[in-house]
């Protein structure tokens, strides 16, 4: 997501649209954030206050406020999964290097019988991102191109002298339209700040918000290697976009940051407050309640017949198994004793020579 995010604002300009802007899913976003926008500067104005970083702080704290309970939901989405994770795991293992279709098939069925006991969808962590993702779109617009989305900066413009408004962009003796590599005697300024504090404050909101999920996760998965990566990777990426994209929206991600990190210290503390089996609780009884509306069975009942299915597929495959067995020890057996030569004289010798008088006296 910061990726593509990050790529699409690294080639466009304050004079050229991101490609996104447009979508119809994006563009009411950007409408409402350009409000919210000219609402703050609109009462800083009446309390005689011209600052665009306080701006930008205040409307960061507001946008994630809005966004709080999907956080909420998506943690304790990520936490039940965490939970439930060393069960995937150990199917993960189970079906290691099995790619028929009947064993792909109950490893499905067997995957969907756990996330049911746990109230858990396929897609259930992946859809408050995705419910996200036109929100965060449609930030960025209204950040890095300000002067042309929040028309009361028109407003202030000509209200206010060339000085003022000048000074209405200044963060300490840094323009926030320049980025931090701009200012005088960098990297030994005070902006070098911004990109060491936005990478610093984004490492701890990532490692808090996994923390508990790889604690659950065994050390040798590796979905939770490559996640441990990703929370280095990402906040380095992020520090180093800092240095050179303008300094609002460094400043806008260090407060995104800090208000997450605050965020997020205060869901662990809600959600330690209860055991795993009440969460998990709660997750099937929220479940449950959605598929009453659609009038669906209870996950018990569902759950049920999954498991009787998986039996009928666990039968079916060791029959199957059964069968193949019974036929390969036949075959071993034939070939054993047809590859051995009796000792002439022998018991075996005289038992080959009643065989054969058999065999031919049946034609």
């Amino acid at each position: 997501m910061y990726y593509l995010l990050l790529s699409t604002a690294e080639t466009a300009t304050r004079s050229t649209k991101f490609f996104y802007e447009d979508w119809i899913i994006v563009k009411p976003f950007i409408w409402l954030f350009s409000q919210c926008m000219n609402g703050i500067m609109f009462v800083l104005d009446k309390v005689g206050i011209y600052n665009i970083a306080l701006c930008i702080v205040l409307f960061t704290i507001l946008t994630k406020f809005l966004l709080l309970p999907m956080t909420v939901k998506q943690q304790k989405t990520m936490r039940i999964q965490s939970i439930m994770n060393p069960e995937i795991q150990a199917l993960q293992k189970k079906y290691a290097g099995k790619t028929d279709t009947l064993s792909r098939q109950k490893m499905m069925e067997e995957q969907q019988a756990i996330q049911q006991k746990y109230g858990v969808s396929m897609f259930g962590g992946c859809l408050p991102t995705l419910i996200q993702m036109p929100i965060l779109f449609a930030l960025y617009p209204v950040i890095y191109r300000m002067e042309e989305y929040v028309k009361y900066l028109g407003t202030l413009e000509s209200k206010l002298s060339a000085e003022q408004y000048t000074r209405m962009w200044q963060l300490f003796d840094l323009n926030l339209k320049d980025a931090p590599k701009q200012a005088a005697g960098f990297p030994l300024s005070w902006s070098v700040l911004i990109p060491l504090l936005v990478a610093g404050s984004q490492y701890l909101q990532t490692k808090l918000m996994t923390s508990r999920q790889q604690t659950n996760n065994n050390s040798d998965n590796p979905m939770g290697s490559s996640m441990k990566m990703m929370n280095i990777i990402m906040p380095l990426m992020l520090g180093f976009m800092a240095i050179s994209f303008p300094a609002f929206l460094g400043l806008y991600w260090l407060v995104q940051s800090l208000v997450m990190l605050v965020q997020q210290i205060m869901i662990n503390k809600a959600l330690d407050k209860k055991t795993n089996e009440e969460l998990i609780k709660e997750n099937i009884e929220k479940a449950n309640k959605k598929r009453a509306r659609k009038g669906q069975p209870p996950i018990s009942d569902k759950a049920s017949i999954s498991t009787r299915n998986l039996d009928r597929l666990n039968a079916r495959g060791q029959d199957l198994t059964s069968q193949e067995e019974k036929e390969a020890k036949m075959k071993a057996a034939t070939e054993y004793y047809q590859s051995r030569s009796a000792a002439p004289g022998s018991l075996a010798a005289k038992a080959n020579m009643v065989r054969d008088y058999n065999e031919r006296n049946k034609k």
